[in-house]
């Protein structure tokens, strides 16, 4: 198997780097690339209805945070995140350095992967390694990398990815941990 340089996403010192980036107190965060198999569709359409149904009551929000190079997929999901309504809840962050990544994921609500198909998964370990709960398509290569140490969803439809996200805002410390 692959694996994670654990120094560079170790648990960090939870500081600023989220609101740096314009992000709230609660977010999801994705990091890879933008291609379409990455089925990131999906999460920008669970994470509208979460907050369209006031999950949380009042003005609560939470986000999406995606971490991608520019390239034209990026410019995709743009328009794709404008044409779903959904900016106030999605944040794409462009390119991120490591020593910054580390404290997105550790201070993320959970790392989110809807991938439908992919080679290995190594983002899911680095968002581990920050000690952040990893959300997952129900697919084999995940299920063979990540064994039970993380929630999975079905990549195909929305709302249990939107029922995972609650289930993640919702768990107790010791669950969590």
């Amino acid at each position: 198997y692959e694996g994670v340089d654990k120094a560079k996403f170790a648990k960090k010192k939870l500081g600023d780097v989220p609101k740096k980036h314009g992000l709230g107190e609660r977010y999801f965060i994705y990091t890879g690339n933008a291609y379409p198999h990455k089925n990131l569709r999906r999460v920008v359409e669970a994470v509208y209805f979460l907050n369209k149904n006031n999950f949380y009551g009042g003005d609560e929000t939470v986000q999406f945070a995606i971490v991608t190079s520019r390239s034209e997929f990026e410019k995709r999901l743009r328009l794709m995140i404008s044409e779903l309504d959904a900016e106030e809840y999605v944040k794409l962050l462009g390119y991120v350095e490591d020593a910054e990544l580390g404290e997105l994921y550790a201070n993320s609500l959970a790392f989110v992967f809807p991938s439908l198909q992919e080679g290995f998964g190594l983002p899911g370990l680095e968002a581990m390694s920050a000690g952040t709960v990893v959300m997952a398509s129900n697919i084999a290569v995940f299920k063979e990398v990540y064994g039970d140490s993380v929630v999975y969803f079905n990549p195909y439809d929305f709302s249990t990815i939107e029922r995972a996200m609650k289930d993640m805002i919702t768990m107790d410390k010791d669950k969590r941990s």
